[in-house]
């Protein structure tokens, strides 16, 4: 197929990050989104989670700096805010505070809307990067139906755009399964592990000593047994947002002072008493959703060239753990490089791209949905919950974390790089064994929830 046109379904991050990527090996990348999209950093209207609270890890920020060069820079810019995760963010697990380590983990937080904005100036401003208003309605396939030729658009001349690569970059809610089945192939299987969870977030203004001195932020999130939580993180122009957290359909309200009582109940009272100080900036917004899905488009017996999904179309997170725009990037990055190693054709890159970013969706996946299955009244469909004895282990390497900084490093890296190699040492293996097979636990000194640690230096 050639190389001439690419469209990318829905103006997401993800459909905007893989629009910067095909953009250098296409001519032309027309990216069609159906909401109308302003230059300012505004809500968008099909991203109901867009008030809900963010930050980009460093495995999608290096990713996105490569693709855009400089783009970190320029969130900075616009008034969002860099800070290291492992230092300023003092993290509850259920046995006690996790080691904080200046070890140089930078993330940058950020409310979406200017994220989004800042991205959309940047990809739009690429001269081949064509923004397409209308509304994806189905797949154009060649005579045989062995290839994706293009897209039936809605508001467009002709209806149709044609295209060497469509890109279903639509969101969870994707329809590209039905639009498969009408061409004559099969839907990939999904996979769902649904905690039933509930978000409200308000943006404040923190008083001076609302935290722990030396600290930018707090996290106190549920877990089986504490189902409500809650966490405040730096989102800018000397903001925080709070946000309340609820798993098991223990969903918070908008109303102001009933999500005060609400992190009243997290298991850190830090994050309740932090919260009533502040000064509220926004009102309350909620977001709810089942949990986590996966379409498992790398299983299929047979796809047609010329057509990938991506992002949340592949694989829809909790977001609670942060994941989503870094396999985003991740996504996007992949498609570049298969794209731009393909001599000219796009034979073969729907297969091969599928084929290497399962891993990555694996990964993440499991991480999220094998945390999430271990809440009450979780529903798993397709989806097989970690074994008793995995289980055990995660919470005793937890349990190492929160005094061991080589295991505290490892869990991050494997969190926010997603990198696990670091929990495979030799160090870290035997530090855990040791826990293990002592029974020990952690220092009391640090299961106090309103007594976070002082910071170590990582070695």
């Amino acid at each position: 197929m050639s190389l001439s046109r690419a469209v990318v379904l829905g103006a997401s991050v993800a459909g905007l990050l893989s629009a910067a990527a095909l953009s250098r090996t296409f001519e032309r990348v027309a990216l069609v989104e159906r909401d109308h999209l302003v230059d300012a950093p505004e809500p968008r209207r099909g991203v109901p989670q867009g008030d809900q609270v963010h930050q980009l890890m460093p495995a999608g920020l290096e990713r996105i700096d490569a693709l855009l060069p400089g783009f970190g820079d320029d969130l900075i810019a616009a008034g969002c805010e860099r800070y290291e995760v492992d230092r300023d963010v003092a993290v509850w697990y259920p046995m006690g505070w996790a080691a904080r380590v200046a070890g140089g983990m930078d993330v940058i937080g950020f409310l979406r809307p200017t994220f989004e904005w800042v991205l959309r100036r940047r990809v739009l401003a690429l001269p081949n990067v064509e923004l397409v208003t209308g509304n994806a309605t189905g797949l154009v396939a060649d005579a045989d139906r062995t290839t994706i030729i293009g897209a039936t658009v809605a508001g467009v001349d002709g209806g149709q755009l044609d295209a060497g690569l469509v890109v279903d970059a639509t969101g969870r809610g994707s329809k590209a399964p039905q639009w498969l089945s009408a061409l004559g192939y099969a839907a990939p299987e999904e996979q769902h592990v649904r905690p039933f969870l509930g978000y409200t977030t308000m943006v404040v203004r923190l008083h001076e000593d609302a935290l722990p001195a030396g600290l930018r932020g707090i996290a106190s999130t549920p877990n089986p047994v504490q189902l409500k939580g809650g966490a405040i993180l730096p989102c800018g122009n000397g903001h925080h947002v709070v946000a309340a957290m609820g798993l098991s359909k223990n969903y918070p309200s908008a109303d102001h002072a009933e999500v005060l009582d609400f992190l009243d109940e997290a298991p850190s009272p830090i994050v309740g008493r932090a919260a009533r100080s502040a000064e509220l900036i926004t009102p309350p917004a909620t977001y709810r959703m089942p949990g986590n899905q996966r379409r498992l488009w790398e299983q299929l017996d047979r796809s047609p060239e010329g057509f990938v999904a991506i992002g949340d179309a592949v694989a829809a997170f909790n977001p609670i753990y942060g994941q989503g725009m870094t396999i985003a990037a991740v996504g996007a990055a992949l498609l570049g490089q298969i794209v731009a190693s393909a001599d000219g054709t796009t034979t073969g890159v729907a297969e091969k791209f599928a084929a290497e970013l399962a891993p990555w969706t694996e990964y993440a996946f499991s991480m999220a949905a094998g945390t999430d299955s271990a809440f009450p009244g979780a529903e798993l469909v397709n989806f097989t919950a970690p074994a008793p004895e995995s289980a055990a282990a995660e919470a005793i390497a937890v349990a190492a974390s929160t005094t061991d900084i080589g295991v505290a490093q490892a869990m991050r890296r494997a969190a926010y790089y997603m990198d696990p190699t670091g929990m495979q040492s030799p160090d870290v293996q035997q530090t855990i064994g040791e826990w293990m097979s002592t029974g020990r636990t952690p220092d009391p000194a640090l299961t106090d929830p309103n007594q976070p640690p002082e910071t170590a230096r990582a070695e």
